[in-house]
């Protein structure tokens, strides 16, 4: 049996990119669907479309299976019965669709994402202030930003284009930030310092995007300061 060639002008996809792909096909599905049960697609809907996208069944069903574990990624069983020759039989289907986190992954962050209250403080008592997705406690005025800040960092630390310090030290600039707007009076000061060294993303494809909106609203917010 002779040794399939590898197509000219092409490189295997990345992990990442795999998972990009399935996640951006469900999104599209997502999208387009005119009703609750068309949002979502089997396996074999998957697999035949991505098939044409370059990618094996193999490669489908591994990143698949990562993207439902790490909730990217949520599956649905139906169950039914079937009648045939022989009687009735129980039977099911298995269904995919993208979760909320995947939806927030290509929209940006919403001000109905999940939230999880913080133990040990009631935030009831402190005006002007919410519980953001994360479970962590954000001026209301600051939540669209500190969500998008978020967003940023989880491209970058999933992103090929940086070492392992570089991620570390953009992380921890974006977390510097965040942490000033949990305040009635966020500090001007830090937040420029630490936006400053965040400009370099600006030109890093597939981050873009999430750079733009979270400058927009640095932006916004430093007018205000």
């Amino acid at each position: 049996m002779k040794a399939a060639k590898a197509k000219i002008g092409t490189s295997p996809k990345s992990k990442d990119e795999i998972r990009e792909t399935i996640l951006r096909f469900l999104y599209d599905t997502y999208k387009t669907a005119r009703s609750l049960k068309r949002s979502r697609v089997k396996i074999s809907v998957i697999k035949r479309n991505l098939k044409q996208q370059g990618l094996t069944e193999q490669e489908i069903t591994s990143n698949l299976d990562y993207l439902i574990q790490t909730d990217w990624v949520i599956r649905e069983t139906e169950s039914y019965q079937l009648r045939t020759k022989r009687g009735i039989i129980d039977t099911r289907s298995e269904y995919y669709k993208i979760s909320d986190k995947g939806i927030d992954h290509f929209e940006g962050a919403s001000r109905f994402q999940k939230s999880h209250p913080p133990t040990g403080i009631n935030v009831t008592n402190i005006q002007g202030v919410t519980i953001v997705g994360d479970g962590n406690i954000v001026n209301a005025k600051y939540s669209d930003l500190y969500g998008n800040l978020g967003l940023l960092s989880e491209e970058v630390m999933k992103s090929d284009q940086f070492t392992d310090e570089q991620k570390l030290n953009y992380h921890a600039e974006i977390n510097t930030i965040k942490s000033q707007l949990s305040k009635t009076s966020p500090d001007k000061r830090i937040i420029a310092k630490a936006w400053d060294k965040l400009k370099p993303l600006a030109t890093v494809a597939g981050i873009v995007s999430f750079f733009d909106r979270a400058n927009a609203l640095i932006e916004l917010l430093r007018r205000s300061l």
